[in-house]
């Protein structure tokens, strides 16, 4: 089948959408037409959603019409007398916020559990349509169009009927998340070189083992028109390393896997809230927005998801909030600063000091010996580095490593140190690199 841009955009896709019963299409050409629009029509838009669903969840929900929240003229007022939603209280009450049954009309997603047991969220055929367009915009944000090749790595390979559909109209060649060995990369690459994608849709850790075996290995001919990085914090050296091995710009998105699809970078690597989709808060400790330049806590109300409403739902992660003004991408959504990352990817040493997964990173590149790595804190001042080490290189300087740790936060440090064949992932296919085990009484 030829899949040009103007085959699947005139013609297959509406026809796919009505055999499946699915808006997708629809869904594309209507975020297509709203992110178009000027930051005024924007902001009402949002101002207008947002009080649908806050009116909506106040009678349909039961969770939030026992809240018994006044109503307030301005929903901006309305929204910030709702109480944050933590996902302790979410998961645990999930049947009285849904507004509908469950049966056959409604699809759970289930969250990655990254930061606590997971949660299930529901949606009606309508919403996920709305959700899947919007990640396809983003998409075209970083230069895709309909036709193109796209190589993505994914968790769940028990692709559904509608899925392989999907994939096959979409040109996608769909390979597995948790298979990382370097044999298995290798054997990707080869493939690659032979068989050209023209995009590489991916977590961000798997994006960077591509590139590493790739530089590595000194595999030059794969090019790609762009990477897209999912699901993890896209660090700095990930970022120079993937496009430095596949000499095209990687686009990062930011999403919740409760169906939140939060902000997206353009071309000018600016990350853009979608506030059509989404109000994003960002509060201080003491529940008060920051301001520009500063870090919050992340709070996300869904606009469009009616089935299970989501309001102040605090996500786990920290962001700097960004600054007023324009972007020269031509997109008018405001911007997200820099997305810093789940709370819980934080260790702590026992002044209370921050330490984040870019230092973590920033301290271990001095370290050759150390090819993969997870540290994991055991105590207020323990820490194990459980690592992996090339073919044929010594084992790892452990007085070096901990020196360093203790010069870059001055105070002393333990580290335990465990040398393995393969590190552990999460149940998700992501790599996690920090892990605090750490309960103080």
């Amino acid at each position: 089948m030829i899949r040009s841009e103007f085959l699947l955009e005139k013609f297959i896709l509406p026809l796919t959408d009505g055999v499946n019963s699915s808006p997708f299409f629809k869904k594309l050409k209507e975020w297509r037409q709203i992110i178009a629009l000027k930051r005024k029509d924007l902001d009402s838009l949002q101002k207008e959603k947002l009080k649908a669903i806050l009116t909506f969840a106040s009678e349909k929900s039961e969770f939030y019409r026992l809240q018994n929240i006044p109503v307030r003229t301005n929903p901006y007022e309305w929204l910030a007398s709702f109480p944050v939603l933590h996902k302790r209280t979410f998961r645990d009450n999930l049947e009285y916020f849904l507004t509908v049954p469950l049966d056959k009309r409604v699809t759970a997603i289930t969250s990655s559990g990254s930061s606590g047991p997971p949660s299930k969220v529901f949606f009606n055929k309508n919403e996920l349509a709305s959700n899947r367009a919007l990640q396809v915009l983003w998409w075209e944000w970083a230069g895709y169009k309909f036709g193109n090749s796209i190589l993505q790595t994914g968790v769940n390979m028990n692709r559904s009927k509608e899925k392989k559909i999907k994939d096959y109209l979409l040109n996608t060649r769909y390979i597995n998340a948790m298979s990382h060995s370097e044999e298995e990369i290798l054997k990707e690459l080869n493939h690659l070189e032979k068989n050209p994608r023209d995009h590489f849709v991916a977590y961000a850790s798997s994006l960077y083992l591509f590139a590493k075996v790739a530089l590595e290995k000194e595999i030059t001919g794969i090019r790609f028109k762009s990477v897209i990085s999912l699901g993890e914090k896209l660090l700095p050296n990930f970022k120079e390393a993937i496009e430095k091995a596949f000499s095209c710009q990687v686009f990062d998105t930011y999403g919740a896997s409760e169906g939140f699809l939060i902000a997206s970078q353009c071309k000018e690597g600016k990350y853009h809230i979608m506030t059509p989709h989404l109000v994003l808060e960002l509060l201080d400790e003491n529940g008060k927005e920051v301001k520009p330049g500063e870090i919050g806590r992340v709070v996300l109300t869904g606009l469009d998801n009616f089935t299970t409403p989501m309001i102040r739902y605090e996500v786990g992660d920290l962001a700097v909030k960004g600054k007023p003004g324009t972007c020269s991408c031509g997109l008018e959504l405001p911007v997200l600063h820099e997305i810093i990352g789940r709370l819980t990817e934080f260790l702590y040493t026992p002044s209370g000091k921050f330490i984040t997964v870019q230092t973590v990173v920033r301290v271990l590149k001095h370290f050759p010996e150390i090819e993969q790595f997870k540290v994991i804190q055991m105590d207020s001042d323990l820490f194990k580095l459980v690592y992996i080490s090339p073919k044929n290189q010594l084992d790892v300087r452990e007085n070096g490593v901990r020196e360093m740790f203790e010069e870059v936060f001055g105070e002393p440090l333990r580290f335990e140190f465990e040398k393995v064949k393969v590190l552990p992932k999460a149940k998700t296919g992501k790599f996690q690199l920090i892990e605090n085990q750490y309960k103080p009484n």
